[in-house]
């Protein structure tokens, strides 16, 4: 029967780390600079740099690398098509390296697929850190809070709050739900080896349970929360209250001081 690791996106490893410890938006100044810098910068380096970084936060986090890199291997497939996409159709104008059957394969084009599949990775990573180091609800109250202003112009923030938490909750739901029904029609004898197309065109029996399930349960929470009163005029309450102090404040600014400095060193 089909096994699978625990997937690690989406689900908090409750671990007494100098990283869990933190709070959240601690993480969040730091890597939302990363991000909008990574839209900004065109250097490779700065993308070698930064995830070589977060791979070493991750593992100081005592997050496995064979965990990690059995979590990418499903992501690589969408990595592999993003490089794909950009070999075939990006740099037709630049100097040609290879043709194979009438395929040419430029520098600009390599160029660019290994640009945005490091950006894809790089967002990945990122969310991978995240959600590993704060639970759902702590990441929801850090989001709340970093938004609060914006609540001068009526942006619903705690609406936007909620939101996340339930995204972020019901990831490791959904692929549980896609583990499961995989077995089921591994075990009715479907056989999901082969060819690429082939395990492409089976895993299509998998994917339409799952978003019929997904929209099912997604009704079922709508209704619970209609059901429980939730209102979202007055103003909310926290269980448990985060509190960013002095430790916060240090790695928040040393780390987007070094984002900025790989950015202006690499660019």
């Amino acid at each position: 029967m089909f096994q699978s690791g625990p997937i690690l996106l989406g689900q908090y490893r409750p671990l007494d780390t100098y990283l869990h410890r933190l709070d959240a938006r601690s993480k969040m100044i730091p890597i939302t600079l990363a991000l909008v810098l990574a839209l900004m910068t065109g250097s490779l380096l700065f993308y070698v740099v930064i995830l070589a970084s977060l791979l070493a936060v991750l593992l100081y986090a005592q997050v496995g690398l064979g965990a990690l890199l059995r979590n990418f291997k499903p992501l690589l497939i969408l990595v592999a098509v993003t490089a794909l996409y950009h070999l075939a159709f990006s740099g037709k104008d630049t100097e040609t390296l290879l043709e194979v059957f009438g395929w040419r394969i430029t520098s600009g084009g390599l160029e660019m697929a290994g640009f945005y599949s490091l950006r894809l990775v790089l967002f990945i990573t990122v969310a991978f850190l995240m959600t590993l180091t704060n639970s759902p609800s702590e990441l929801a109250e850090a989001f709340s809070k970093m938004l609060k202003p914006l609540k001068v112009i009526r942006v619903p923030v705690h609406d936007l709050s909620l939101i996340l938490f339930m995204a972020i909750r019901f990831i490791p739901v959904l692929y549980e739900e896609f583990v499961a029904i995989r077995n089921a029609q591994i075990m009715r004898g479907v056989n999901f080896s082969g060819s690429l197309v082939n395990r492409t065109r089976k895993t299509a029996y998998i994917i339409i349970p799952v978003f019929v399930a997904a929209v099912q349960r997604a009704d079922d929470i709508a209704l619970a929360i209609q059901a429980r009163g939730y209102n979202r005029a007055p103003e909310r309450t926290c269980y448990s209250r985060s509190r960013f102090g002095r430790n916060e404040l240090r790695f928040a600014v040393l780390s987007s001081l070094f984002v900025a400095i790989v950015f202006y060193l690499t660019d």
